[in-house]
């Protein structure tokens, strides 16, 4: 419905737009980490490590419902998107169980999910006086802080170190880049229908995660190319 006269919906603050796609994104992470939870320990699924046929067949279908999920981005409603996000954090989950053992999941994705709320921590408080790059800025350091925090505590080895610090830094810099994209989402919204906070929060929040995907596929083909070996050249 569109609106008319001088009947508006209320507007949706940037501030407000944030926190609730950090939590939604932490709330992703969290489902992730119950996936693989679910099928290492509780069902203990011993396919899931011992057979690399599912690792692949894990991987094609996480990159092929990522490429039909952009592809029909534009056309979801709010239910459409939330399922969306469900599936994403579902398929990693199953995909992360399949290659890493329980532990080291758990690790990545609460330091990785905590971040985001420490995010909405900073955007609820800090309001309109964060704008920018300074945002995401301050939430990567927080991320930082808390993988350090976390890592010291377990005496974690390198790769977790290395591991949990790249996941900060990767998720925090594709939520920085895709910020432009997710306020004039959230703009047309507003502009053609009644919408709400939780209706752009959840496309933005889906938007980061096929975000994360990409790079992370176009990160792989860059490396292919770059390392020796790898190519043709």
């Amino acid at each position: 419905m569109k609106p008319f006269g001088w009947i508006q919906p209320a507007q949706v603050a940037p501030a407000e737009l944030m926190v609730t796609i950090c939590l939604w994104l932490a709330a992703g992470m969290a489902l992730s980490i119950a996936t693989a939870w679910l099928v290492l320990d509780v069902m203990a699924i011993r396919a899931f490590t011992e057979h690399s046929a599912i690792i692949v067949l894990l991987v094609i279908l996480w990159f092929v419902a990522a490429l039909v999920l952009n592809v029909l981005f534009d056309r979801f409603n709010t239910w459409l998107a939330l399922a969306g996000l469900a599936l994403m954090s579902i398929l990693s989950g199953l995909l992360l169980a399949s290659l890493f053992p329980l532990g080291g999941i758990v690790v990545h994705l609460a330091i990785t999910g905590g971040m985001y709320l420490l995010g909405a921590a900073i955007a609820h408080f800090a309001g309109s006086s964060l704008r920018g790059s300074g945002y995401y800025w301050l939430m990567a350091l927080a991320g930082l802080l808390l993988a350090i925090t976390v890592n010291s505590l377990r005496h974690s080895g390198l790769l977790l170190w290395f591991g949990s610090i790249m996941a900060v830094l990767f998720f925090s810099a594709v939520s920085a880049y895709k910020s432009n994209a997710i306020t004039v989402s959230a703009r047309e919204l507003y502009a053609r229908e009644f919408t709400t906070v939780q209706s752009c929060a959840i496309r933005g929040a889906l938007a980061v995660w096929l975000g994360v995907i990409t790079a992370f596929f176009r990160t792989l083909e860059l490396l292919s190319y770059l390392l020796p070996g790898t190519n043709s050249r």
